[in-house]
């Protein structure tokens, strides 16, 4: 499995963007109130990412060389297939949460409460997109030793 490009994720923030100023524009032209970024998406954020590198952290402890260390490779491409969605759903909710936060500074009156979680929501998303990549670094896999083979 190829590695993560660092361009397609900025490339799916622009859509995120988007997706997130327009339902904020289209709520408040309703006559609805403005979104709101909950602090537990935040701290849900975070905790996901913790979970991503741990798990990226384990299958790196399983492909070490010493006896006795085995991972199902089964649960290593899961964790590896985690680590790259949660890169995806990061750069997403990146984009998405800067568009909320755009629209909510563009308005002629900012509410005080919408811009702190906000903030925290942009800082937890590129949290999990880190987090999401390093994990993806550590479910590498040595080569095969190819000693003894012809090439």
């Amino acid at each position: 499995m190829k590695r993560t490009n660092i361009f397609a994720l900025v490339g799916l923030t622009p859509f995120g963007f988007a997706v997130g100023f327009f339902a904020d524009w289209a709520i408040v032209v309703r006559g609805g109130a403005a979104i709101r970024v909950p602090w537990t998406l935040t701290i849900t954020t975070i905790v996901l990412a913790a979970i991503v590198v741990a798990l990226g952290a384990r299958v790196r402890w399983a492909t070490q060389p010493k006896p006795g260390r085995r991972i199902d490779p089964i649960l290593a491409f899961q964790i590896l297939t985690l680590a790259k969605a949660s890169a995806v759903g990061g750069a997403l909710m990146f984009g998405g949460v800067v568009g909320v936060l755009v629209y909510t500074l563009t308005r002629p009156v900012v509410s005080a409460e919408l811009v702190p979680s906000a903030i925290g929501g942009i800082v937890a998303s590129l949290v999990l997109v880190i987090g999401a990549l390093i994990a993806e670094r550590l479910c590498r896999i040595p080569p095969d030793d190819t000693e003894g083979e012809p090439a």
